[in-house]
């Protein structure tokens, strides 16, 4: 009977453990900066809105240094778009302040979005992003990979995401989710964009709570224990 009921808390501990791993590696979207800036609350962040930006600057052929991040198209793409625009703009998919005008292709064309510190939590304004090919991002990690691919679920707003736990994101690249055949690819606005800085932000690693867990495991095997010595004086 006694290691009936060890087995079973064993096994209950497992079944925590596995919940803990999946819930470990979740991203959370938002589509509301205001849910997304209580998400990140406590940690540094920055924003960045291109107003400092006098004329339009292209970043199709030259890395383009933004402040907190930098941008670059990556692969071919027609001369148009790939520019932070300033006012005359040429397209209206925009708030009408400076932004990044940003164009993608299936296969062809994708943007990098490069930032200077790791982030676990990052987000930005969109306009017209789902109009074409739709959007998904990237989110590269600071030691290489990719830790998975999100679509972009809102047209015009804001979208974000969140790591959890801390995920050191370094590089968010823009590319088209789907293939439209002849005159495809995806033009949008992006503007507002915004970062949680990984640095000095802490939370519960899944080794302590493996450790906690595992010393759970050995005070139940420790009481079933005396339990049956208690049960084996008792009959002396």
């Amino acid at each position: 009977m006694k290691r009936l009921h060890l087995a079973a808390a064993i096994a209950a501990i497992i079944a925590l453990l596995s919940l803990d791993t999946q819930q470990a590696k979740a991203i959370t979207v938002f589509t509301s900066r205001t849910d997304w800036n209580t998400a990140v609350s406590g940690s540094d962040t920055f924003s960045e809105d291109f107003e400092s930006f006098t004329s339009d600057t292209e970043f199709r052929t030259t890395l383009v240094d933004v402040g907190e991040f930098t941008l670059l198209q990556v692969g071919d793409n027609p001369v148009f778009r790939n520019l932070i625009e300033v006012s005359p703009f040429n397209y209206n998919d925009n708030n009408g302040t400076n932004h990044a005008s940003v164009f993608t292709d299936f296969g062809a064309t994708k943007v990098d979005l490069t930032l200077n510190t790791p982030v676990f939590g990052w987000g930005a304004d969109f306009f017209d992003a789902n109009s074409g090919e739709g959007l998904n991002l990237d989110l590269v990690l600071d030691i290489g990979g990719v830790l998975d691919t999100i679509p972009v679920t809102v047209n015009d707003g804001f979208f974000g995401f969140v790591t959890n736990p801390v995920e050191d994101i370094r590089k968010v690249t823009l590319i088209s989710r789907i293939n439209n055949l002849g005159e495809g690819g995806e033009g949008f606005g992006l503007d507002n964009v915004t970062g949680a800085i990984s640095k000095g932000r802490t939370i519960p690693e899944p080794a302590s709570e493996l450790g906690l867990l595992a010393f759970g495991a050995l005070g139940v095997g420790s009481l079933l224990k005396r339990k049956q010595q208690y049960k084996v004086r008792a009959k002396v």
